[in-house]
């Protein structure tokens, strides 16, 4: 159970009540939407929208790191779902595991950064992964940025890093709150999606 109250969408003020909605509930072109995050209110945003200001700013940061890092959907997801294993967020990894499931990505290639298994994955996306784990562990290495570099541009590498800090720093939030699933666990093996 959360430690705090989730806020009710009656609650809110009446035209904030769309930063309850998830991305794919946003208004504008549904051909572009490329995943299923709809239906209902995520609880995450019920827990952040205690504070009204600060949901609105997060949403906006949270839009702008996913769309402007440079990464290719499947490349944002690996660094998402990297955060989510590596901070032990289950709600990041829930939700997550089902946008890149919707991008099109092999089940087997979301395994292999639970299983932490790099070499089933083509050596940019390991280096990705490498690189997001040092990172949540606080200190990348020489090693492990050159690697990173071989594969990405310096502008790159910054957008990973702050999209990986933004789903950092969202997991402490949601570990820190005990923010609930809406839903069983998908699991860290998948076991259960």
């Amino acid at each position: 159970m959360a430690r705090i109250s989730y806020v009710d969408r009656g609650e809110m003020p009446a035209d904030k009540r769309e930063l309850l909605d998830t991305l794919s509930n946003e208004d504008g072109d549904e051909t572009n939407r490329n995943h299923s995050l709809s239906g209902g209110t995520l609880n995450v945003y019920r827990a952040i929208g205690r504070n009204v200001d600060l949901l609105e700013g997060f949403r906006r940061y949270g839009s702008l790191v996913w769309q402007e890092s440079g990464l290719s959907p499947h490349e944002r997801e690996l660094v998402i779902l990297a955060t989510a294993y590596h901070a032990e967020t289950a709600y990041e990894w829930q939700q997550h595991v089902r946008v890149a499931l919707d991008e099109g990505m092999d089940p087997q290639r979301i395994l292999a950064i639970s299983r932490e298994e790099l070499e089933r994955l083509e050596p940019a996306h390991a280096a990705l992964v490498e690189y997001v784990e040092q990172f949540v562990g606080g200190a990348v290495d020489d090693a492990t940025h050159e690697r990173l570099s071989q594969h990405y541009s310096d502008g790159v590498i910054v957008g990973v890093g702050m999209l990986a800090g933004c789903y950092l720093g969202l997991a402490r939030v949601l570990q820190a709150l005990e923010v609930d699933l809406e839903r069983e666990f998908v699991g860290w093996d998948l076991e259960n999606w």
